[in-house]
C-alpha cells in the first residue's frame, strides 16, 4: 500500500480502537493515530518529490547522481525514511505547515502509555483525539488538498467531529471558570491555566469548593487536587518567565517563602501565592532592596543578616 492509504488505514483503526472504550485498546488507538499523522506528513513530502528521484524528500538518505541529460540530481536511497526532526527541517524549507506542539502532545501521551502505568481513561483521551483531529483536518485540507470526509469515510469523520465538539465545549467552559475565579494572585492565575490533571493528564480542570477550600477538579476522572499541591505546580509552570527575567539581567520573580517553605513567593506581589505571607522588601539595616535569592533573610538582606549573626556570635 502507498503512504496515503497506510495513513488512512492507521487513523481509521485508531478511531475504531478508541470507540470500543476498552482500556487495553487505548494504547493501540494512540499508536495508530500517531502513526497515521506521521504518514500524512510523509505523503506531503512524497508529493513534493520530483519525478524520478525515488521519493527523495521522504528518504533519510539522499545521494547525488547524474541523470541521462548529464545533470546533477539528488535521489532517495535505501528504505529508511525521515524522522520527526528531519520532517520539521524539510517542512520549514518547503513551506509546509502543521502544529508541531500538538503532535508533541500526542507523542508524549503515547510514550506515557508505553513506558509508565497507563492512567488515561477513554474520556481523558478525548483531548488527545481532538488534538489529532485538528492536525489531520487542517493538514489534509491545506497541504494535501484532500476532503477529510472522502479521505477517511463518513463513520470515522463523524466520530472525530463528535469527540472534538464535546471536548472543545468542555474545554471552553473549564477555562472560563478558571479565569473567572479570584485566585488572589495574578501570577497564580496565569500559571494555573497551564496545569493538567495529575491523575489522568487531562487539561479539563475547573475550580471547585471542598472543605471550605478552593480545589481543582478534573472533569474527566473526577479527581481533585488541594491548594497545597496545585499552587506550587502553577508557579513552577511559570519557570520560563523566571528564566527570561534572569537572562535579561533581572532578578528571579519568585522566591522561597520562609513561612511555608515553598518557592511560591511572588516578588512583584510582595506576597506568597500559597500561604499569603508578606515580607519586607527593603533591608531595615542598610536600606537596600532585598533580592529574591535573599528573601529568606528578610527583614534584612543577606549581607546584613550575616553581619548580625556574626555580631551575636562574638
Amino acid at each position: 500500500m502507498d503512504l496515503l492509504t497506510n495513513a488512512v488505514a492507521s487513523i481509521n483503526v485508531g478511531v475504531e480502537d478508541y470507540k470500543t472504550g476498552v482500556p487495553e485498546r487505548l494504547l493501540s488507538a494512540v499508536r495508530n493515530i500517531h502513526a497515521g499523522v506521521l504518514l500524512l506528513y510523509k505523503e506531503a513530502l512524497r508529493r513534493r518529490s520530483p519525478a524520478g528521484t525515488e521519493d527523495v524528500l521522504v528518504k533519510a538518505v539522499i545521494r547525488p547522481q547524474m541523470n541521462a541529460a548529464g545533470e546533477l540530481v539528488f535521489v532517495g536511497s535505501g528504505k529508511k525514511t525521515v524522522d520527526v526532526f528531519e520532517m520539521q527541517q524539510r517542512f520549514k524549507t518547503l513551506g509546509i505547515h502543521t502544529d508541531w506542539t500538538l503532535l508533541q502532545n500526542i507523542s508524549d501521551a503515547r510514550n506515557d502509555l508505553e513506558h509508565y502505568v497507563p492512567k488515561q481513561t477513554q474520556a481523558a483521551l478525548e483531548g488527545l483525539i481532538a488534538s489529532a483531529f485538528n492536525i489531520i483536518r487542517d493538514f489534509a485540507k491545506r497541504e494535501l488538498n484532500e476532503d477529510p470526509l472522502k479521505l477517511f469515510g463518513e463513520e470515522t469523520w463523524q466520530e472525530m467531529l463528535e469527540v472534538t465538539e464535546v471536548y472543545e465545549k468542555e474545554f471552553a467552559e473549564c477555562k472560563a471558570a478558571m479565569k473567572s475565579e479570584d485566585w488572589e494572585s495574578k501570577a497564580l492565575a496565569v500559571g494555573i491555566i497551564e496545569l493538567a490533571c495529575q491523575e489522568c493528564g487531562s487539561d479539563l480542570l475547573r475550580p471547585a469548593v471542598a472543605d471550605d477550600e478552593t480545589v481543582l477538579a478534573c472533569s474527566k476522572c473526577g479527581e481533585t487536587e488541594s491548594r497545597d499541591s496545585y499552587v506550587p505546580r502553577a508557579i513552577d509552570a511559570l519557570d520560563g518567565v523566571a528564566y527570561e527575567a534572569m537572562k535579561d539581567g533581572g532578578d528571579n520573580p519568585f522566591a522561597m517563602c520562609p513561612e511555608c517553605g515553598e518557592e511560591t513567593y511572588i516578588m512583584a506581589e510582595k506576597q506568597c501565592a500559597l500561604c499569603h505571607h508578606e515580607l519586607e522588601h527593603t533591608c531595615e539595616r542598610c536600606g537596600c532592596d532585598i533580592p529574591a535569592s535573599e528573601m529568606m533573610c528578610s527583614p534584612n538582606c543577606g549581607y546584613c543578616a550575616h553581619m548580625e549573626q556574626k555580631m551575636l556570635a562574638e
